[in-house]
């Protein structure tokens, strides 16, 4: 798999509010969560993901999991993007424990001001920058000062800014579950102005990116297998009311089926109907890898 080494590959994953309804328990999440970090990690691949800092969340399931395989790494496998809200959300305390938690496996970049920033703890508290000059922030009414100095975006705005970061650094994105939006599931509602899977698959579509979406766990990945013709309509699970940008937000996937090569359809669709773990997680790097060529033999 030589073409994924040095190569960036995003992760959307998050559980699905119809996962339950397709059969697979939220284990089986993990499991391929898991299983694709290790094989595109061993083909040389570093993991971006855009996640919040819940030590019981996916990112810190992440953390844990690479850290144990990968602590010996000369490089950090891992880039893990903060979204200005979650920023602002978070104490000075609980992002110095999550920076330390993630610290042997994890590079840690901040969105603000329309910038990605390097951050991560040190002995007296947060260093933000990379080279030159840096910030020390040792306390959380120093940390509660520089964010109180920087321009302030909304959440809708700020959300979709570290999206499309995040695909600028990239070279290819595999997602798996997400919000759908379901009125009557009130921990569903998304933040942003579309589902973050479905704007992430939107970008790195119209940037040329391989998207690889994983239809078979649930969710808004479900939805976009099926925009993209990757799986038929009658695999649809049937729901309630949702939020009235959802159906808008796929139907702007569904503009972008060319961007599908034809070739690669047939690998796409097996594996937007896969949830086999280990093995689909073999098939992602085999398609990423096929994508990626072809994109270069296409330049040269």
């Amino acid at each position: 798999m030589t073409a994924l080494k040095g190569r960036s590959v995003a992760l959307s994953v998050s559980d699905a509010p119809d996962r339950a309804r397709l059969g697979l328990p939220a284990r089986e999440v993990d499991r391929a969560l898991f299983s694709i970090c290790t094989v595109l990690v061993r083909a040389g691949a570093k993991i971006v993901y855009g996640g919040n800092l819940d030590p019981n969340g996916l990112t810190f399931s992440i953390f844990r999991h690479l850290t144990g395989a990968y602590a010996s790494a000369q490089e950090s496998p891992f880039i893990h993007i903060v979204p200005e809200p979650i920023l602002r959300g978070v104490s000075f305390d609980g992002l110095v424990f999550a920076l330390r938690e993630g610290a042997a496996v994890v590079e840690t970049q901040i969105h603000i001001e329309d910038a990605l920033l390097p951050i991560r703890a040190v002995e007296d508290g947060l260093r933000i920058g990379k080279g030159g000059p840096t910030i020390r922030l040792r306390n959380d009414a120093e940390f509660k000062s520089w964010l109180n100095a920087r321009q302030i975006l909304d959440s809708v705005s700020a959300y979709s800014a570290a999206r499309k970061a995040m695909t600028e650094i990239s070279d290819a994105r595999v997602i798996l579950g997400g919000k759908m939006g379901l009125l009557n599931n009130p921990g569903d509602a998304y933040q942003g102005a579309m589902p973050g899977i479905i704007e992430e698959a939107i970008f790195a579509l119209e940037a040329g990116m391989p998207c690889v979406p994983l239809g078979a766990f649930g969710g808004a990945a479900r939805d976009v297998a099926i925009a993209l013709d990757l799986l038929d309509i009658s695999k649809r699970v049937p729901r309630g009311e949702q939020l009235p940008t959802y159906g808008p937000s796929l139907e702007q996937v569904a503009f972008l089926r060319a961007r599908i090569p034809d070739a690669l359809r047939p690998a796409l669709e097996a594996l937007a109907d896969d949830d086999r773990g280990e093995p689909m997680a073999y098939d992602i790097a085999d398609a990423l890898e096929r994508w990626l060529s072809q994109k270069t033999s296409a330049r040269s």
